[in-house]
Formats: structure tokens, sequence, C-alpha cells
């Protein structure tokens, strides 16, 4: 009797979890981990744009958000273009414009992506992995336009011949401060920042092209923390080999920013450094929130998908911001600016500290220029 009572009441429990559960009980399923989902259609794997589109296709929140992205990969197109004109108009198509134009093509190239990713989920990682690569390629290019400002290699370190520089940055300068010191630039030191700058041109690809092989494999789940899942590991090493980028980068960039400042290389500099910080360690915050159940399920839409989808939605606005900004820091002409020079450093350090105010004469005895010094 006790048997058949059992029995009666487990074949009880499962048809009451049927009729609220009917197609999938659990929203994640991982070692020792299991929720139950109040929406029984609701998946952590990416949906497919039949799915999707019938979704949101009476949400007037995410169709309004769809219209402004798309506009904004339009303008941001848009922008792209017109750089190109003036480009070849003012600097004609040599070899310095082509690089310029290869850096400006960041910016579309990775609107592009994530606009394709929030589009046509299932083609996530494969619009990340071109992404990943042209951007690469962007950051090899601008540290040698960085470079070539000075001339090459040997003519930057004869340039900061006898100056100390500071190694002491981000994202290192709290943690190693004590070991990193100022030091005299030589050419085997520069070699070393250069290669820990670039060692993610080589590092972020092949971990990028890993996880895609992983993926056909389904041993590869893109937002799915877990210590038996490969996607933790492959964002782990990517984002070490990003910080150890970052670091190159700063102290090559603190160094050589005060003597090219006519070239507006602040700007520049975050125009693409930007892009490389947000594109890695902002997937791996949306990751970390998914994999607590943030933001809910919406539909057959899971924590994984709609973190994948707003992080690709703020990849977009982001990068149309930056685009912005690398059009004007790129709309100049570069011909008829100095080389850096020693004195021109100086000059920039006195004009940091006076304020010229150019006003128009009122008498003939007046002079044209007053010089106010700041307090």
């Amino acid at each position: 009797m006790a048997y058949n009572g059992i029995k009666t009441w487990q074949t009880v429990s499962s048809r009451v979890l049927d009729v609220y559960f009917p197609k999938q009980r659990f929203l994640c399923e991982g070692p020792g981990r299991r929720t139950i989902m109040a929406n029984s259609s609701c998946s952590n794997a990416y949906p497919s744009t039949d799915v999707l589109y019938i979704e949101v296709q009476d949400d007037l929140a995410s169709i309004v958000l769809f219209v402004i992205v798309c506009f904004m990969v339009v303008v941001c197109l848009g922008v792209y273009a017109e750089e190109l004109i003036f480009l070849r108009r003012v600097n004609g198509w040599g070899t310095k414009s082509r690089r310029v134009a290869t850096i400006l093509g960041l910016h579309p190239v990775t609107i592009i992506s994530a606009f394709l990713a929030v589009m046509v989920p299932k083609s996530t990682l494969f619009v990340d992995f071109v992404a990943s690569c042209y951007l690469t390629v962007c950051y090899y290019t601008f540290f040698n336009i960085v470079i070539g400002y000075f001339g090459d290699e040997n003519k930057m370190v004869e340039y900061f011949q006898g100056d100390k520089i500071q190694t002491s940055v981000p994202p290192c300068c709290c943690c190693c401060c004590c070991v990193l010191k100022p030091r005299i630039l030589t050419l085997n030191s520069l070699l070393v920042f250069k290669y820990l700058t670039l060692q993610v041109v080589y590092v972020r690809p092949i971990l990028l092209f890993i996880a895609l092989v992983l993926w056909t494999d389904g041993k590869f789940v893109s937002g799915l923390i877990s210590a038996d899942t490969s996607y933790i590991y492959i964002m782990v090493l990517t984002s070490v080999s990003t910080l150890f980028s970052l670091y190159g980068t700063f102290v090559v960039h603190r160094a050589s920013a005060p003597h090219l400042q006519q070239y507006r290389i602040m700007n520049k500099f975050l125009s693409i450094q930007l892009v490389l910080v947000l594109s890695n360690m902002q997937g791996l915050l949306f990751s970390s929130l998914a994999a607590n159940g943030i933001p809910g399920c919406i539909q057959s839409r899971g924590p994984i998908p709609r973190a994948n989808a707003l992080n690709h939605f703020a990849l977009i606005i982001e990068t149309f911001l930056l685009c912005l900004l690398a059009r004007r820091a790129y709309r100049m002409d570069e011909r008829n600016i100095p080389k850096p020079t020693k004195s021109h450093a100086k000059d920039f350090a006195v004009t940091a500290f006076t304020d010229v105010i150019v006003k128009e004469p009122s008498c003939p005895h007046m002079s044209d220029v007053t010089v106010i010094e700041s307090s």
C-alpha cells in the first residue's frame, strides 16, 4: 500500500509539472545547479530569426531600439565614406592614408558585426571572430603609426635618449608600483613594450578560433560560466592578454603623448583602445550577470541570449560615439605638421599654463593679442 501511494504521488507530481512546465523544466542545467523556470519555453539557446522576429513584433520598446541602432549603423557607414573622401582629397592615397583608412574602418566593422549579432543571434560567435581579427589588424597599424610620427623605432629611441619614462601605469600601477620604476627607454625595452602591446593581435584571434571549433562540436556555449565549460577559460585568457596589451600601450602612449599633441594623439588613442576594452571586458561582465539569471527570461529567450543581445546593443551605441571621436581625431591635414622635437614639446608644456586670448583691436594703437597668465 505504501509503495502504491508513493507511486501515485510521483505520477500526480509529474503531471502537475507537465501542466505548468510542459516543454522544459529547468533554466540552467549544470553541475549541481538547477533552477526551475517560470516560462516553459525559456531557453539559453540562441533563438533563430524566425522565433526572434515573431516574439519582438508586438514589443514596441524592442522595435524602437532596433530602429535606433539601424540609424546608428547607417550614420556610421556614412561618416566612414565621408572620411575616405576627405583623406583622398587632402592627403592623397599614399601609404599613410591607407593606414588611416584601415583604422577608421574599425568602427564600421565593429558596429556591423554587433548589429548582425543582434539581428541573427546564432551568428554571434562568427561575427565576433571577424570583428576580432579586424581589430587586431587595426591595433598593429595604429602602433606603427605612432612610431612613424617619430620616424622609426631607432629615431624614437634617440628622441627619448636620456629621458626616463614612467612604467607604473594602468592596469599595473596599483599592484606592481614597487617593481615598475621609471626607466630610460632603449631599443630593447621599446621592443618589449611593443611585443606586450601586439601579442593580443595573435592571442585573441587564436583563442576565438579555438572557441569556434569547440562550438561546432558542442563544447563551447557563449556566456555559460562554469568550471566544466571552455567559455570561462577562453575568456580569462583573452582578458589577461588584453590587460598585458593595455599595459604596453599605456607605457608607449604616456611617454609619447606630450610630444604628439599636434596630432591629436589622445583622441586617436581612445578611439581604438576603448573598442578593445569594451569588446572584451564588457562581454565578460554581461556573461557574469547571465550566470546569475540577470536579465530574466522573456518568452523563449533566457538570460544568456538576452545578455548577449544587451551587450551588442550597448556595443553599437558605444562604437557609434567612438566613430564620431575618430572622425574628429583624424580629420586633419598632417602633411604640414612638423615632426616632434624637444623644443616643440616644451612649448606645449608652457602653453598648458598660459591662456592666449585673441581680441579685435579697438584702436590702431592697441595690441591684437593679450596674454593672461593663469594663477
